[in-house]
C-alpha cells in the first residue's frame, strides 16, 4: 500500500465533513467545499477526528486521501498561488473582475477570474486564492501560458514564485564562419 493511502487525515475542530451516498464534503470557516464524489471500491472511515481511506486499489486511495485533505485545507486556510510577470514593457492590471495582461504583443490579453477565486495584484505579482485547489492552479497555469518564461534570456515571461532561479538558460547559437 502507498505511504498517502496509509496517511491518517486530521480533521480540525472548526471543520464538519458530510458523509452523502457517494459523495463527501468538507465545511470550515471559509464556508461549504465542493462535492467529492467517492468510487463504490473506496471505504472512507471516520473516528472522532481522524479520516482513513481504504481500497484494494492503493493508488486510488491515495489519490482521494489526498484530495480529501486538499478539501479540509481548502475551507480552514485556503490554497494560494503567486505569478509573478516579468519583463521589460510587461504589466498587469485588475480590471472589475478580469485581469489585464500587456505582454510585449499588440494587443491587450484578458482573462476572467471564476466567482469563487479572488486574484490580487501587486506590482508585478497576481496572487490568486481560493478554496479549490484545482481550480486555483489551473487560473495560475493559465496566466503562465500566456507568455512561458524564456530559456534564453533570464527574467522574462511569466513565471510562479520563485521559479525564476531554478530554470537552467540555453546557450545562445554562436557565429560559425
Amino acid at each position: 500500500m502507498s505511504k498517502i493511502a496509509k496517511r491518517i487525515i486530521l480533521i480540525p475542530e472548526k471543520v464538519k465533513i458530510n458523509f452523502g451516498k457517494g459523495t463527501i464534503s468538507a465545511e470550515g470557516p471559509l464556508g461549504q467545499g465542493e462535492e467529492l464524489i467517492v468510487p463504490s471500491s473506496l471505504e472512507i472511515t471516520q473516528q472522532k477526528n481522524e479520516l482513513t481511506t481504504k481500497s484494494d486499489n492503493s493508488a486510488l486511495a491515495g489519490t482521494y486521501n489526498a484530495l480529501i485533505s486538499n478539501m479540509i485545507k481548502g475551507v480552514v486556510e485556503g490554497h494560494e498561488r503567486v505569478v509573478e510577470v516579468k519583463g521589460v514593457g510587461y504589466k498587469v492590471s485588475l480590471q472589475g473582475g478580469k485581469l489585464e495582461f500587456s505582454l510585449g504583443k499588440s494587443h491587450l490579453i484578458y482573462m476572467d477570474i471564476s466567482p469563487e477565486l479572488t486574484a490580487k495584484v501587486e506590482g508585478n505579482k497576481v496572487i490568486i486564492k481560493g478554496k479549490n485547489k484545482q481550480k486555483v492552479t489551473s487560473l495560475a497555469a493559465s496566466i503562465r501560458s500566456l507568455r512561458l518564461p524564456s530559456i534564453y534570456k533570464k527574467n522574462k515571461g511569466i513565471y510562479y514564485l520563485g521559479e525564476a532561479e531554478t530554470i537552467k538558460l540555453k546557450a545562445r547559437k554562436s557565429k560559425q564562419k
